[in-house]
């Protein structure tokens, strides 16, 4: 790892990239899991990051859900298996999708505490309809 970091360095000062930590900049994953209370057909994994500029959703490239219009990620107080149409969008917002399907991440909003939800949540506000939602701890 060593050798490969400064290849990553010396690769940044060549190419003139200024700043050499932006070259080695790391991510932490904080949470991961998968969806377990799912209402219209979602499947794949997700995942917390802290990375320099903040703290992201992640979504997996083995991410899929039923193509809807104004698919939302939102994170919740309540249990995945307590999440349901009526109460999908109480949390904070994160965010609408980029698509339906594959790797995507979103950057939550400046302050938010991960600690004080329970999981993270997907809603067609459109229709008021429940997606999934899966537990973050």
């Amino acid at each position: 790892m060593t050798i490969l970091k400064s290849f990553a360095v010396m690769l940044g000062l060549i190419v003139g990239v200024a700043g050499a930590e932006s070259v080695s900049a790391q991510s932490a994953t904080v949470a991961t899991g998968g969806f377990t209370n799912v209402d219209m057909r979602t499947s794949g994994t997700w995942s917390f990051e802290t990375r320099a500029d903040g703290v992201y959703a992640v979504l997996a490239s083995d991410f899929k859900a039923r193509k809807a219009p104004d698919l939302k990620i939102f994170l919740s107080k309540l249990p995945a298996s307590d999440v349901d149409g009526d109460n999908a969008t109480d949390g904070v917002f994160v965010a609408e999708l980029k698509s339906h399907k594959g790797a995507q991440a979103y950057k939550l909003p400046a302050g938010t505490d991960l600690a004080t939800f329970q999981s993270i949540v997907i809603h067609c506000q459109r229709y008021s309809k429940f997606w999934a939602a899966g537990d973050i701890r």
